[in-house]
């Protein structure tokens, strides 16, 4: 079996109508798993960046219904905390 799924699968899926997070396939519309993977996820991957497709393996049972897989463990991941995020804006004129 060709590792292509794994390397594609070590992204998320920057398709807004899919969003698969990584560790899982792609999904279609009508939340099934795609027969393939989104041209934008395996383009991520150097290696798979000419592939003309990526096919989805029968272990990810394409056609099938969607459930999110567990999600890869990153090697020295810890959870660091809290992040707070802000906006602010000044005006310049007066």
């Amino acid at each position: 079996m060709s590792a292509d799924f794994k390397r594609a699968e070590s992204h998320g899926c920057p398709m807004s109508t899919c969003a698969a997070p990584a560790g899982s396939p792609c999904r279609t519309g009508k939340s099934k798993v795609a027969i393939q993977y989104h041209t934008a996820r395996f383009r991520l991957v150097p290696q798979l960046a000419k592939a003309p497709n990526v096919p989805t393996p029968g272990v990810r049972k394409p056609g099938s219904a969607w459930t999110e897989l567990p999600r890869p463990v990153r090697v020295g991941a810890e959870p660091v905390g809290h992040v707070s995020l802000g906006y602010a804006r000044a005006s310049t004129a007066r």
